[in-house]
């Protein structure tokens, strides 16, 4: 990566007070890029209020409001869109479908719609979810030509931002001059600190150990990219370089990329939940049945993501054990006391040194 590309590049970050999209914030802050934020309003006491990023603009809507993404993006003039706005909880899905369906879709709509009208935008990356993959069980690791496909609202969701994406690349920003160059990223199981969603494994196990609880851990035989946020967050960066250096051979470049683990991050539930209970002391869990689970929950989930390896030079830089250490320490310093701004941007300091 070349750091100072980002330096003074004016960014329109969507979803940016949430747990990837703080990270992001951060990471964005320490190259010096200029960010609109936009969002749901912040909780108070959320991590993102916490960690303080400097954001320079920020507009507190529903990113279903078609009118104003539209008029933000024509106030803020981004060259470059990453757009993380999206419900991103599986087991939520199951309870609000109509409002997951509508973030999620109409806010991609959105960001596409007023991309396509604005002057100054010349790439957008839609990040969305493995879970846009049709499972076949096989263990295979899926590429970003396997089969697409959906049997619950928030998949179904996400297979749609892929549709749309793909629509508006061939329809309306490879056929427009200049260019506006597209890519969807695909990712699933992040990991580090700031994840407060409890619904997931790992913010759940995180919480119980660091407050002396025992959590109880279903389906320790299933296996999930488990990957470091900032490993993650890195390559969707290296994409959006790319895609501005070469928006006018866009073909070559746009479409979806898997950004998944190394081999070892590979790994079961129970394996890392072993990993993660040797940071703390006296810790210990215990396994219980997930027969009656809703939604199901698959048993092998895997990505390649050979395609950002070639293409864009990425490959991640922690393994999991460091990745689970790494969050652990954060998050016992933080039980001590430490002041999150400072941890947090010295973790993102160290990434990239």
């Amino acid at each position: 990566m070349n750091q100072l590309f980002w330096k003074g590049r004016k960014v329109l970050l969507t979803g940016h007070s949430g747990f990837k999209g703080s990270w992001m914030s951060l990471m964005l802050e320490y190259l010096g890029a200029e960010i609109c934020g936009y969002s749901l309003p912040i909780e108070k006491g959320s991590f993102y209020d916490r960690v303080r990023p400097q954001v320079r603009n920020t507009v507190e809507a529903d990113i279903a409001d078609a009118k104003l993404v539209k008029d933000t993006i024509h106030a803020w003039a981004p060259e470059i869109i990453l757009h993380f706005a999206a419900h991103s909880s599986l087991q939520g899905s199951m309870d609000i479908p109509d409002y997951i369906l509508k973030t999620n879709i109409m806010g991609t709509l959105n960001i596409l719609e007023s991309a396509r009208h604005s002057g100054t935008v010349r790439v957008v990356v839609i990040v969305t979810s493995d879970k846009c993959y049709f499972n076949t069980g096989k263990g295979e690791a899926y590429k970003e030509d396997s089969v697409l496909w959906a049997s619950d609202p928030y998949s179904a969701s996400k297979v749609c931002q892929e549709l749309l994406s793909e629509c508006y690349r061939e329809t309306f920003f490879q056929r427009r001059e200049p260019a506006i160059a597209i890519a969807t990223a695909r990712a699933s199981n992040v990991v580090g600190p700031g994840d407060y969603n409890y619904t997931r494994l790992f913010p759940y196990i995180f919480d119980c150990f660091v407050n002396g609880k025992t959590p109880e851990i279903r389906n320790p035989h299933a296996v999930r990219p488990w990957q470091y946020v900032l490993d993650v967050l890195y390559g969707y960066l290296l994409l959006a370089e790319k895609l501005y250096h070469n928006a006018e051979h866009a073909s070559m470049y746009n479409g979806p990329y898997n950004f998944g683990p190394a081999a070892d991050g590979f790994a079961d539930v129970k394996h890392v939940t072993e990993i993660v209970s040797k940071c703390f002391r006296n810790s210990s869990y215990k396994m219980i049945s997930a027969k009656d689970h809703i939604p199901k929950e698959t048993k092998i989930l895997m990505l390649d993501s050979t395609k950002a390896r070639n293409i864009l030079g990425w490959r991640p830089k922690y393994s999991i054990e460091d990745t689970l250490r790494e969050t652990a320490q954060f998050m016992k310093d933080e039980k001590n006391g430490q002041a999150l701004e400072q941890l947090a941007r010295e973790m993102v300091r160290r990434y990239f040194i």
